[in-house]
């Protein structure tokens, strides 16, 4: 708990630095919930892992200094490294995921984050690398590096809600954030993993970002059949799409949710 404690005051005293009119502006340049940090700073919740990767992306604050109090509080203007700096971020694969290294042996995965108000963007921006770059990030903490290209999409509607016991732990609720690992298009000839991941996010050229499960791929015919989790089948129906017609298929590996 002192640990969190002493986190928690060099959390306030960024937010003093930065001589914000509230905390819900502070909040929202560090694209955090504003009823979680108000929980955060009323000592209601623990500072989360993240919030070091958050105030180092968004507002250069040095991890070190925010973990230890050691350091400078802010990186180097010039070289953007601060001094003693013992975490790296590096490109794996060549992809848009990089890794923050972190002293307990975890390291956060930092994802492009493709939020509801870009979904149209999206489809004309997604080929283009500096498109991707200029988009938000999303971050989540995970054990080892992971190879290939994951990509973060804030979902819309209730279409993967439902109230049936057995299928509420599957719930993805509208404002969530998946992060999914892009199945390359060489793959889709081959039956997709259903039984493993059986929920995609599936970027449609026409009908835009799709967020469903997957419960058939005729690889013959190239053609999936995708289905909502809730009941109401006059609403959302199961449907087909031609492979043809989607530009990348993610296959989900998180679920994150703001609370």
């Amino acid at each position: 708990m002192e640990n969190n404690s002493q986190k928690l005051l060099r959390l306030r005293e960024v937010i003093r630095d930065l001589g914000l009119k509230d905390d819900n502006e502070f909040a929202t340049r560090i694209e955090l919930g504003k009823s979680y940090l108000s929980e955060i700073l009323s000592g209601k919740k623990n500072v989360p892992k993240t919030m070091a990767a958050r105030l180092y992306k968004h507002l250069g604050v040095n991890i070190d200094w925010f973990e230890s109090g050691e350091g400078e509080k802010y990186l180097n203007k010039n070289t953007g490294i601060a001094k003693g700096q013992s975490y790296t971020i590096e490109d794996v694969d060549n992809s848009k995921t990089k890794f923050l290294d972190l002293k307990d042996g975890t390291m956060i995965m930092i994802t492009p984050l493709v939020q509801e108000y870009a979904y149209a963007g999206y489809l004309a921006g997604f080929q283009d690398p500096q498109y991707i770059e200029e988009l938000p990030k999303h971050t989540i903490i995970v054990s080892k590096r992971h190879s290939g290209n994951y990509q973060s999409f804030e979902v819309v509607g209730d279409s993967m809600t439902t109230n049936e016991p057995e299928l509420m732990r599957d719930n993805i609720y509208d404002g969530n954030v998946v992060t999914g690992r892009e199945i390359l298009k060489h793959h889709w000839r081959y039956k997709l993993h259903m039984h493993r991941f059986p929920d995609y996010v599936i970027v449609h050229k026409t009908d835009g970002i799709l967020v469903k499960r997957m419960v058939a791929h005729d690889i013959e015919t190239g053609v999936v059949t995708l289905r909502s989790i809730n009941p109401n089948k006059e609403l959302y129906p199961d449907f087909e799409v031609n492979l043809d017609d989607v530009h990348q298929i993610f296959n989900i590996v998180k679920v994150s949710q703001d609370r």
